[in-house]
């Protein structure tokens, strides 16, 4: 037919501007990309795609309200290391960096709050002396809305069913999205990005080498199957308070219970604002056992529902009986009673049981990114950094890949590799640790992380 004929004709000289342009094939084959999820991970991919590699037409579907995802006081805070600072320069230019970096507070150092009176131990951060580039705290709604600028408008769909997606099936030549009872959702895309977060619907469909959570016995047994509770419930936001006066400027401020059973964070966040965050064990014998005691568990059950009112007062009771002892961690609670309930972000401490061995599915229709993809202890503090890693390192094989096959697998083997070396590090230190040995500082190899290197033998 006629039309046919104009397709055609559309179809080869799309493909004539793309060689004279230098497109690679696997960037003409990813041409209608989907990327599901519209947090950090997601976005910079679909950044780095376009702008780097070169991609046209990529979507995100993203769960919330236009308005909720224009917000940039929703979230906690993310701290980008040089890694992440370099990898967002990569796709974002120096533009992007210096409104991030500008953004937030560039560290100096880590204040140990010890108790009891006694004063704090100051750590210096000699990343910027190390690297060229600093540690940067930042309000994780900033950063959001720094990445969501780099795309084309229209690009992101709110609402969406992005956190109901939990699936896909060939059709057409392509992946069209499904939920979980199997109903198609979005369009069909040559290249699913699953960018779904830690408790991805599609990471153990890709290891299981299945197509829907169906197929391993619905979402809730396929998620918990591929995360591992860690015995703790993290509780953090940003409020617009700045910290008291006589704590260090431009520092991360911390304070341990005795034994570990509680750990306080705290730390500007750049034009005012301070992040905070308080992580409780669920178990603990140590001295803050009595304090802890009748708070884990309800706090628990809130992070298991959702629950953000009743962790604001579980939380505030649980910090006014430990100031009762002291006036150690008053800031906190200062923070905490100025902070609104619904800003309260909850969570377990949950990581990926495994990580690998591969980031695409073998039909290679899907590919992990971010906590999708390793979906790490937040006691690495690494998530954000390694997002931006992620979409650096897949924007770069698409863009250099004669495939697009080539370049999930070049993505999934560089990622893999990376990943489970910081793990074997981090676990490595630990154990020396424990023996008194003399450590590595770890967080020196992982700053040194550049695009422009390969993994190390």
């Amino acid at each position: 037919t006629a039309a046919y004929i104009l397709y055609k004709k559309t179809a080869r000289k799309k493909r004539l501007n793309d060689v004279a342009s230098g497109r690679s094939r696997a960037s003409r084959e990813a041409d209608g990309v989907v990327v599901v999820g519209g947090g950090l991970a997601g976005l910079a991919t679909a950044a780095a795609l376009t702008r780097v590699a070169g991609v046209q037409r990529v979507t995100v579907l993203e769960c919330s309200s236009a308005a909720a995802f224009a917000d940039e006081e929703a979230g906690a805070a993310a701290q980008l290391g040089p890694n992440g600072l370099r990898a967002l320069r990569f796709f974002g230019g120096e533009q992007t960096l210096a409104a991030v970096r500008s953004a937030g507070t560039e560290l100096a150092g880590m204040a140990i709050h010890p108790g009891g009176g006694a004063a704090a131990m100051l750590i210096p951060d000699s990343a910027q002396a190390d690297t060229g580039l600093p540690q940067v705290l930042v309000r994780w709604g900033v950063l959001r809305s720094a990445l969501a600028d780099l795309l084309p408008e229209g690009a992101v769909i709110t609402p969406e069913t992005g956190s109901y997606i939990a699936g896909y099936q060939l059709a057409e030549g392509g992946a069209l999205p499904v939920s979980a009872s199997g109903a198609p959702q979005g369009v069909i895309s040559p290249l699913l990005v699953a960018a779904d977060g830690l408790r991805s619907t599609f990471r153990p469909i890709v290891l299981a080498g299945v197509k829907n959570v169906q197929e391993l016995g619905g979402a809730e047994a396929a998620v918990r199957s591929s995360v591992k509770d860690g015995g703790r419930t993290n509780i953090k936001a940003v409020v617009r308070q700045p910290l008291p006066d006589g704590f260090a400027a431009n520092h991360t401020h911390a304070y341990f219970a005795p034994g570990g059973g509680l750990a306080v964070f705290a730390g500007s966040a750049g034009d005012g604002w301070t992040y905070w965050a308080v992580s409780i064990a669920d178990k603990v014998g140590d001295a803050a056992a009595p304090l802890l005691a009748g708070t884990s568990s309800s706090l628990h059950q809130a992070a298991q529902a959702g629950g953000l009112s009743c962790c604001n007062m579980a939380l505030r009771q649980t910090l006014a009986n430990i100031v009762s002892e002291g006036k150690d961690l008053q800031f906190v609670a200062d923070l905490i009673g100025a902070t609104a309930p619904a800003r309260i972000f909850l969570q377990r401490s949950e990581e990926a049981v495994v990580v690998g061995p591969a980031l695409s599915s073998g039909d290679d229709r899907v590919v992990l990114v971010g906590d999708a993809a390793h979906g790490m202890s937040p006691a690495y503090g690494q998530a954000a950094n390694f997002a931006m890693e992620d979409a650096a390192v897949l924007a770069r094989c698409v863009r250099d890949a004669d495939s697009l096959s080539e370049a999930l697998q070049a993505y999934g083997m560089e990622r893999v590799t990376r990943c489970r070396e910081m793990a074997a590090r981090s676990a490595e230190r630990a154990a020396k640790a424990m023996r008194g040995e003399r450590t590595e500082d770890v967080s020196k190899w992982i700053f040194e992380w550049d695009i422009g290197q390969t993994p190390r033998d």
